[in-house]
């Protein structure tokens, strides 16, 4: 996320040369200094001359030095807040996570995937699409094949191919998305039934799945470009266990 200054920055590159790049670089460094600093401050600071300073603002579009300083000011205003315990919030979510699974009822999921004639999984997004070929090649080792849908958009034409008698897993981060709700929906008239892993527990894509798991994943905010971070790993730990609980009741279904 870059503050207006940068924009300024970004748009005026190719005008600026290594003496103007320093200057950045410099203001970048102090930048909570800056906007109380006099340009011959300024000008000092980076070792060049006050008239340098005024090319390098003029450069970026500015009226002048103040008109600088005032920009700077409101994006030192607009700049996240980092929380110094981000490292023991993660931990605590992950181990609040995985308390809260040790607990849960696997049942009608694994009975849903043994009684099902074919499984097929999509993730609507990078992260997700990678559960996906993991929970691919997971389940393999317990003899259960799933078909894994790659591609940025679900293959449409799967429609003809899935039955009443399969069982798709979607994966989202939201549930909200409306591309994956409209493949839910269209999934649901074919007949067939719908596991949806998702983030939040009140969304569009859960309300419409025969069965839904999710993840509880605060947002955590300890990088400057990125101030939203959410955990991933809850994703693959979900998928995790319930390949161990999915193997366990397949073997107690075929031995009994």
């Amino acid at each position: 996320m870059r503050g207006k200054i940068e924009e300024y920055v970004f748009d005026a590159y190719s005008k600026l040369n290594e003496t103007d790049l320093e200057i950045w670089r410099t203001v970048k460094e102090n930048r909570f200094e800056v906007p109380q600093m006099t340009i011959d401050q300024l000008a000092k600071l980076a070792n060049v001359s006050r008239t340098t300073i005024s090319r390098f603002v003029t450069k970026l579009g500015l009226s002048g030095y103040s008109e600088f300083k005032v920009l700077m000011s409101i994006d030192n205003a607009n700049k996240p807040t980092f929380d110094s315990r981000v490292y023991e919030d993660a931990c605590t979510s992950i181990i609040q996570y995985i308390e809260e699974q040790k607990v849960k009822n696997y049942e009608n999921v694994c009975q849903l995937l043994f009684e099902s004639e074919r499984i097929f999984v999509y993730g609507s997004g990078d992260i997700q699409s990678t559960v996906g070929r993991q929970m691919k090649r997971m389940f393999a080792s317990c003899g259960e094949l799933i078909y894994n849908v790659e591609g940025s958009t679900f293959d449409k034409s799967l429609y003809d191919v899935i039955t009443e008698k399969d069982v798709v897993i979607l994966i989202s981060l939201s549930g909200n998305n409306e591309a994956i709700i409209d493949v839910a929906k269209t999934l649901k008239l074919k007949g067939a039934k719908v596991i949806s892993f998702t983030e939040f527990k009140n969304n569009i894509l859960s309300d419409l799945s025969d069965e839904k798991l999710y993840i509880s994943s605060k947002d955590l905010n300890f990088i400057e470009h990125h101030p939203s971070y959410k955990l991933t790993m809850l994703y693959f730990v979900m998928m995790e266990l319930l390949f161990i609980k999915y193997a366990i009741y397949k073997q107690n279904k075929e031995h009994r």
